[in-house]
């Protein structure tokens, strides 16, 4: 089954957004991350996310995300809250996370969509695996 990932650094963050996944419907779990990053994990699956709830849970984990920066901020630094996470999917069935810097993300996230943004992480991880040295005129014009 299919579903989206967000990663959470601020301790209790992520019973915040599974509490407001589940209140509208969906099913959603959590994990520590495997990769050591220190986030926890929530995992949303995609039946019964419509666009207006995406975009509901979108604000949401960018507003504990600035909550998460000013929690560090309060402790006096000690704890960097410098990145963000991307998961890309491979084709294997494996995924890899990507760590990007917040303010990036969020200056894409003010012309992209976060569906949009994801069809584009799948383009370029489809174009890693699967390399074509095509002129791209030639595929755009086919594709």
């Amino acid at each position: 089954m299919a579903f989206i990932e967000f990663a959470f650094l601020h301790p209790g963050a992520h019973e915040r957004f599974l509490e407001a996944a589940r209140a509208r419907g969906l099913t959603a779990s959590w994990h520590e991350d495997a990769i050591g990053t220190g986030a926890t994990i929530v995992r949303v699956q995609e039946a019964g996310l419509t666009p207006e709830i995406e975009d509901e849970l979108e604000a949401l984990a960018l507003e504990l995300d600035e909550e998460g920066q000013s929690w560090a901020e309060a402790i006096g630094g000690d704890v960097l809250l410098s990145a963000v996470g991307i998961v890309v999917h491979l084709a294997d069935g494996t995924q890899s996370l990507a760590r990007v810097d917040p303010d990036m993300v969020r200056r894409i996230l003010t012309v992209l969509s976060p569906e949009e943004l994801g069809q584009f992480v799948a383009k370029i991880a489809d174009a890693v695996e699967n390399p074509d040295n095509s002129p791209i005129c030639r595929a755009f014009h086919e594709g």
